[in-house]
């Protein structure tokens, strides 16, 4: 697969590459690998922290540049190119976070907000759906704090805006809300291309795959948005134009959209 740009993925992991249920991903191993060998870089922009990326590597057998915490951090990038920075930090550390968070939230709306950090290992176990040997990777975080929100409606706009007026954002995943600074997975996207456009030559293509509330902005800004089947979703709900939308789940669905991806690619590279 010869072709004269250089093509950068930037995927999701969970519900987009990994199974939702069970986080396998062993059916497109070797598709990822086949992409890696064809000089076409995999970069995971995910929620999960750097410790359970670095895990997803291993698994791989391979050793990734990634986007940790909702685009928080940028990790490897000296991986690709040794003139690249090895570390990125776009965030404020935790404690800044729930300081404001403590500051600018009513009482009556942080009491509507259960840390996942706060809860027993069997709670945390049935909202994040982990193996027990790795709940504790996705709980030590640096830059956001996961939480469940058992407000209604209208408590949750207006924690909304709160959260707003105080610079800090919320990131929806698949089973938990995130409490993060001013980041997103886009942002660090473009952080990541603007490094690369520093040294190379060739044209950059993006191609975005996600799955859930916090990859939509990363989709609208790449060059291939691909969306991994989900039920919450349908293309005018997401309203992205020209969104691949794959008929199966994670991880056939992953393999399945990037090979319609690259085929568009090919077509007019």
């Amino acid at each position: 697969m010869k072709l004269n740009s250089k093509i950068l993925i930037f995927t999701d992991l969970d519900g987009s590459l990994l199974n939702r249920e069970n986080f396998e991903f062993g059916s497109i191993k070797n598709f990822l690998k086949e992409l890696l060998s064809n000089d076409i870089f995999i970069i995971p922009n995910s929620s999960k922290t750097a410790k359970e990326i670095v895990n997803f590597n291993d698994e791989l057998e391979e050793r990734l540049p990634f986007i940790a915490e909702n685009g928080s951090s940028i990790h490897d990038l000296n991986l690709i190119n040794s003139n690249f920075p090895e570390k990125i930090i776009l965030s404020r550390d935790i404690s800044e976070l729930l300081e404001i968070f403590n500051n600018k939230v009513p009482n009556n709306l942080r009491l509507k907000c259960k840390f996942l950090k706060d809860l027993s290992k069997k709670e945390q176990l049935n909202i994040l759906g982990l193996p027990t040997d790795k709940i504790k990777y996705a709980i030590k975080r640096d830059y956001t704090v996961p939480f469940k929100f058992e407000g209604d409606k209208n408590q949750r706009e207006k924690l909304q805006k709160c959260i707003q007026s105080s610079g800090l954002t919320l990131q929806e995943g698949g089973r938990v809300i995130n409490l993060c600074d001013k980041v997103s997975k886009s942002k660090a996207m473009k952080n990541v291309v603007k490094v690369f456009q520093k040294v190379e030559k060739d044209k950059l293509i993006t191609i975005a795959v996600g799955d859930n509330f916090n990859d939509l902005d990363m989709l609208r800004n790449s060059d291939f948005p691909c969306l991994v089947f989900n039920d919450k979703f349908t293309l005018e709900k997401i309203n992205i134009n020209n969104c691949i939308v794959s008929k199966k789940p994670a991880p056939e669905g992953w393999e399945e959209i990037v090979k319609l991806a690259l085929d568009k690619i090919k077509q007019t590279d």
